[in-house]
């Protein structure tokens, strides 16, 4: 082949490759009826609650009332009864929890044992520096220090372990970690677990 040949075959096919012959199109016309909101959205099944509880037995009165006045129900060994029975829930029993704890080399038996509870959930700069970001989006809340810590470590808790839940979404948090942020911000008096 030829230069002269192969160069006018270049410019045959450069030619041919023109944008002129496709013809505009309308966009689609969406009315407000084909909308729907969550439709991507994966439904949630009965055996997969979003509260992160492996135990399906949880769910019943009757068998959270048992766990009033003991600790059988406690298997990390630093839990202990709660006033209220849905607070009688150990770290074992919150996938998200275990998830947690799954995630080192070195599983431990206890959310409290985990390196990242204590600057996450028990450091006081640090819960500091969350409650100034809870302050900006919610507003000042008119508490001691001791009860604001407590309050923001709990809430550091929920976001370690479940990420974002949303307004007015709550989650038992383990007996275990909420006697370990007790302790180290005490009160006279606690709230404990209440619905949204």
């Amino acid at each position: 082949m030829d230069d002269n040949s192969y160069a006018s075959d270049l410019s045959l096919s450069f030619q041919s490759s023109s944008f002129e012959s496709i013809e505009e199109v309308d966009p689609p016309t969406v009315s407000e009826d084909d909308i729907q909101p969550y439709q991507f959205e994966p439904e949630l099944s009965d055996g997969n609650s979003d509260d992160g509880r492996n135990n399906a037995s949880l769910d019943g009165d009757d068998d959270m009332e048992q766990r009033l006045g003991n600790t059988n129900w406690c298997d990390c060994g630093n839990c202990e009864s709660m006033p209220k029975a849905e607070e009688c829930i150990c770290c074992q029993e919150l996938r998200r929890v275990t998830e947690k704890m799954e995630e080192l080399t070195t599983p431990v038996s206890c959310i409290t044992n985990h390196p990242g509870f204590e600057p996450v959930c028990l450091n006081q700069y640090v819960l500091e520096t969350a409650y100034f970001q809870y302050r900006q989006q919610y507003g000042e809340i008119q508490v001691t220090t001791e009860e604001r810590n407590r309050y923001t470590a709990y809430r550091q808790l929920a976001r370690w372990c479940w990420g974002y839940l949303g307004k007015s979404v709550r989650v038992h948090l383990p007996a275990c970690a909420t006697l370990a942020i007790r302790k180290k911000f005490p009160s006279n008096q606690y709230k404990g677990f209440e619905e949204a």
